[in-house]
């Protein structure tokens, strides 16, 4: 299945989509490798020239990419961003800070949280199926799940309360 996500670095936007092994960037073939070697660092070698690209969180859709140790701002939109800007959506519109609610109407595939975990702002809490692709719904913050509204296999509207997050 190709995974999409779209850079804008300055004035300039990038789409790099990865199917398999094959990379393309703005739609053209990319004669490139990429592999992670960790959490946040991947190896990207593009027409047999090696570099290591370390990647930091800088906010919400914003990345310093550090390349050849010079940092770069860039600013990253992930398939389900692009989906929700496609339909005129923002992830969690209509949402407080303490609460995970349905961007669009679709089908709960997978719950990743329980009651009582403690999770990372980032970290994953539910796979959402919408138009037959698989949108992971992100913490917006750190802290404790105090409550879980969705349960896999079940239909969900756009703005359902999904994940309440404690005090």
């Amino acid at each position: 299945m190709a995974e999409t996500l779209q850079a804008r670095v300055g004035d300039r936007t990038f789409t790099l989509t990865r199917d398999g092994d094959a990379l393309t960037l703005n739609g053209e073939p990319l004669d490139a490798r990429l592999t992670r070697l960790d959490a946040h660092t991947v190896s990207l070698v593009i027409d047999g020239k090696p570099q290591t690209v370390a990647l930091e969180d800088d906010g919400p859709g914003r990345t310093i990419a550090t390349v050849n140790g010079k940092r770069i701002p860039v600013q990253i939109k992930t398939e389900t961003d692009l989906l929700l800007e496609r339909f005129g959506m923002e992830a969690g519109a209509g949402a407080t800070d303490r609460e995970i609610r349905a961007p669009m109407p679709g089908l709960v595939l997978r719950v990743l949280v329980e009651p009582g975990e403690t999770v990372e702002e980032g970290q994953g809490v539910v796979v959402l199926e919408a138009m037959k692709m698989e949108n992971e719904l992100k913490a917006p913050m750190a802290g404790t799940i105090a409550a879980v509204h969705a349960e896999s296999g079940a239909a969900v509207g756009k703005n359902d309360l999904l994940i309440e997050f404690g005090e």
